[in-house]
C-alpha cells in the first residue's frame, strides 16, 4: 500500500513538473489560411500579402522548398531562435522526407527578425548568407521603421536565392543596402577631388608656367607666418 501511494506521489509530481515546463514553451499561433504568411501582428499589407502566397506556391510547386513568414506580437520570454524551432515543429515545416522549409520569424515588441533553414537545406542556405540577408535586405527597412518592407524583401531574397540554387528561372526584384556603402562612396569622392587637384596642378604647371600654384603657396606662407607671429605674442604675454 506503502509503495502504491509512493508511486502515485512520484506520478503527480512527474506530470506537474511536465505541465509546468510546457507553460514555458512556445504558444504558436494555429495557421490561417494560406501557410506562406501568417500575419498574427497585422504588419504586412494586403497586397504584400497576396504577392508572397502566390511566390510561395510557385516556388513550392517547382522545387518543393516551402518559405513561411510568421510574425507575432510577442515571444513570450523566450529565446527568438526557440520561438522558431517550436513555430518549424508546429507548421510541419520538416516533417517531409527531406527538411527544406524555410520560415522567417519576426517579432514586434522584441523587434526581431530570424530565419529558421531546414537541415537538409542548409548547403543552399547556410548561416553566413542568412547573416548577409538580414542584414542587406531586413535590418535598413527596420530601422527606418518600415517593418512590411523589411518582411516582404527578406521574403523575396530567400525566394530568389532558392529559385537561383533549384534552376528556377524566376527572380523577383529585390532592395538590397550594404552597410559601409557611405564609407566607399567617401573614398570614391576623394579620389576624384584628387585628380582634380592634379589636374589643375598639371594645367598650371603646362600653361601657366606655376602661376596659380605659387600663389597659393605664397598665401599659405602669409598665414603660416601671421598665425606664428600671433602665437608668440599670446606667449610673451603669459
Amino acid at each position: 500500500m506503502k509503495k502504491a501511494h509512493l508511486l502515485f506521489i512520484i506520478f503527480v509530481f512527474t506530470a506537474t513538473f511536465l505541465t509546468s515546463y510546457h507553460s514555458y514553451a512556445a504558444t504558436v499561433p494555429e495557421p490561417v489560411g494560406d501557410i506562406y504568411v501568417q500575419d498574427f501582428a497585422n504588419i504586412i499589407t494586403t497586397e504584400q500579402k497576396n504577392e508572397l502566397i502566390k511566390l510561395g506556391e510557385y516556388l513550392e510547386k517547382e522545387t518543393e522548398v516551402g518559405i513561411v513568414v510568421l510574425t507575432v506580437e510577442s515571444l513570450e520570454n523566450i529565446s527568438v531562435e526557440e520561438y522558431a524551432k517550436e513555430a518549424v515543429n508546429a507548421y510541419e515545416l520538416d516533417s517531409g522526407i527531406e527538411n527544406i522549409g524555410v520560415l522567417i520569424l519576426f517579432a514586434l515588441n522584441e523587434r526581431k527578425i530570424y530565419i529558421e533553414v531546414g537541415s537538409d537545406l542548409q548547403d543552399t542556405l547556410r548561416e553566413d548568407n542568412i547573416g548577409k540577408i538580414i542584414e542587406t535586405h531586413a535590418l535598413p527597412y527596420l530601422e527606418d521603421g518600415e517593418l512590411s518592407q523589411a518582411i516582404s524583401n527578406t521574403y523575396k531574397k530567400l525566394f530568389n536565392e532558392v529559385a537561383s540554387e533549384y534552376g528556377v528561372d524566376k527572380q523577383v526584384k529585390t532592395e538590397s543596402f550594404e552597410y559601409g556603402y557611405g564609407e566607399e562612396k567617401s573614398r570614391l569622392f576623394l579620389i576624384i577631388y584628387i585628380f582634380i587637384i592634379l589636374g589643375i596642378i598639371y594645367l598650371d604647371y603646362r600653361f601657366l608656367k606655376s602661376a596659380i600654384v605659387i600663389t597659393i603657396l605664397k598665401i599659405v606662407a602669409v598665414i603660416i607666418r601671421a598665425i606664428w607671429r600671433l602665437t608668440r605674442k599670446i606667449r610673451s604675454k603669459i
